[in-house]
């Protein structure tokens, strides 16, 4: 039982974690364009994308986040509603927690490290330096949490 209220708990803690990140990203949605359309590096592989491409780019995160947030949210009620369930039920109910868990790690290492950071090496601006090691550290969240969850139970 211990177990099972630990994979709700640290599905809501993820998910809770996308949603703050999302709603500071919606508040200062100003300071999130600026960010996106930054580059300081004089030659970059990638091109630099128009601003209609930026807006797509955002809502993509932001979509992501929500996701994650949501799935994450709603994962972790399941999880908790179902904890006395038997295995098979148990199971089946990680499917949300998974699929939000999933988006998380997409969203921060698939788009964040891979386009940002190595596409337009984020990594070598000092103002990419906080954001380049927040989405490694919400990813190194993400990442053990899905497999925690993901681990059958009693």
């Amino acid at each position: 039982m211990t177990d099972r209220i630990l994979k709700a708990l640290i599905s809501a803690i993820v998910g809770s974690i996308a949603l703050l990140y999302l709603a500071h990203n919606l508040a200062n949605i100003g300071m999130a364009f600026d960010f996106f359309t930054y580059t300081a590096n004089p030659v970059t592989l990638l091109p630099v994308p128009p601003p209609w491409l930026i807006v797509i780019a955002m809502a993509l995160v932001f979509a992501m986040e929500g996701a994650a947030a949501l799935l994450c949210l709603y994962g972790a009620w399941h999880l908790f509603a179902l904890r006395r369930a038997d295995v098979a039920a148990f199971e089946r109910g990680k499917r949300w927690t998974r699929i939000g868990l999933g988006c998380a790690i997409l969203n921060w290492w698939g788009l964040f490290q891979r386009v940002a950071v190595a596409g337009y090496q984020l990594w070598q601006m000092p103002l990419g330096e906080g954001p380049m090691m927040g989405s490694w550290a919400y990813g190194a969240i993400a990442m053990p949490s899905l497999i925690h969850v993901s681990q059958r139970g009693d």
